[in-house]
């Protein structure tokens, strides 16, 4: 499982990249496979930027720029967070890590 991780590791930071040097729109259907190709073998790849932080989630580790207030979103996603989806429900295999910031 450890070579899934590292493979969905380095997925997630290649479209990072595509992203930034927007790139991803000529790569899109092929990026959509891989995650499908993931999905199929019930790995799930959860990118949270955008959403609002909240201390109280387990499923990332946040580093905080700036000084902490109550509105705070994920500006960047370093690693996604990944799951396991089999027979006994679902797992997490690794916890994200997160950059929130005030917005």
């Amino acid at each position: 499982m450890d070579a899934n991780i590292a493979l969905i590791n380095q997925f997630f930071e290649m479209e990072q990249k595509m992203v930034a040097e927007q790139l991803a729109d000529k790569f899109d259907r092929n990026l959509r496979r891989i995650q499908h190709i993931f999905e199929a073998s019930g790995l799930i790849i959860v990118n949270p930027a955008g959403e609002a932080y909240s201390e109280s989630r387990t499923d990332y580790e946040a580093s905080i720029v700036g000084s902490p207030g109550p509105n705070l979103k994920i500006t960047k996603v370093i690693k996604p967070i990944i799951y396991q989806n089999d027979s006994q429900g679902r797992q997490l295999l690794q916890k994200g890590i997160v950059i929130a910031e005030q917005v």
